[in-house]
């Protein structure tokens, strides 16, 4: 058998088809994209009772697509299209899929957006510049159960309250080595003046030095102020020997350091404070009664 050979083209030929082709493929495909819309996506999340809201400054929406449970929706859609606004609202929680496409030569705006039911707050806003042409917006909304409305008690204004609250906020305003201190010493002071006061009232049963009610309030009170004096004492102690060796570390060995803080100023103002209206009271006390200290007797 014979077989036919193919004639081959000639190497210039092909190149001139190429040439006159290859500019009819570019533009074909040019036209091709610029037929093609430009489509966006968002999900949105709502509450049974809010409207999903696509509004455009011109009358470009030329189509709107919904798909879900329309039998619980309620449709604000023109009269005729194209148009420049249109809104759904779901009485039922549910998912729904809304697609819409906008169409004009000149540039045109779009605004996605979600107002409250029986409000005019306006949430989750959206807005679009397009500079001509065809648009899509395909939306994924989905409506959440209204949220049930709870009844919040009004807050206690009992002053025991009031006074529970000062108490933990001023509480606040003590590091916690202050407060330990505070706490280890009052126990101390108040074991072993408790154990003073009952020898001494057991001395002196049955004497004329007899102590009532007014000398062991008294004797508690100067245990108190010795308390608040030991604790003054100590806290200044404690933040005298911070102040030293900061100063040393950091005027010696140039170590950059904090010096003490307007915190521990309030620390010290406050157990000097202590001190003070506990003396006075004491004095008060002494001068009006004519108390005494066991121990000075």
């Amino acid at each position: 058998m014979q077989t036919k050979r193919l004639r081959q083209i000639p190497t210039p030929a092909l190149y001139s088809l190429l040439v006159l082709i290859l500019p009819l493929v570019v533009a074909g495909l040019q036209v091709t994209m610029a037929d093609q819309p430009l489509v966006r996506t968002e999900s949105i999340q709502l509450n049974v009772g809010d409207s999903l809201v696509i509004r455009s400054d011109h009358l470009t929406i030329q189509q709107v697509f919904v798909e879900g449970n329309l039998s619980a929706a309620q449709l604000t859609k023109p009269n005729q299209f194209p148009a420049d606004n249109f809104a759904i609202q779901a009485t039922s929680s549910g998912d729904y899929e809304v697609k819409a496409v906008f169409s004009q030569a000149t540039d045109y705006n779009v605004n996605l957006f979600v107002e409250q039911g029986g409000t005019d707050a306006v949430q989750n806003s959206t807005s679009y510049y397009i500079s001509g042409g065809t648009f899509e917006l395909d939306v994924s909304a989905y409506f959440n159960p209204k949220p049930v409305n709870t009844v919040t008690l009004p807050p206690s204004i009992s002053p025991w309250d009031s006074f529970v609250d000062w108490i933990g906020s001023f509480g606040q305003a003590f590091p916690l080595w202050v407060k330990a201190l505070y706490f280890l010493l009052g126990v101390q002071f108040l074991a072993v003046g408790g154990l003073w006061i009952r020898r001494e009232t057991v001395s002196r049963e049955g004497t004329a030095q007899r102590l009532d009610r007014g000398d062991k309030a008294y004797l508690w009170l100067d245990i108190m102020y010795k308390f608040l004096l030991a604790s003054f004492v100590a806290i200044v102690a404690i933040m005298g020997g911070e102040l030293v060796l900061l100063f040393v570390l950091r005027f010696m060995f140039l170590i950059s350091l904090n010096l003490l803080s307007l915190w521990d100023l309030f620390v010290v103002g406050f157990a000097a404070g202590a001190v003070i209206i506990a003396y006075l009271i004491r004095f008060t006390l002494e001068k009006a009664f004519d108390l005494k200290p066991v121990e000075i007797e």
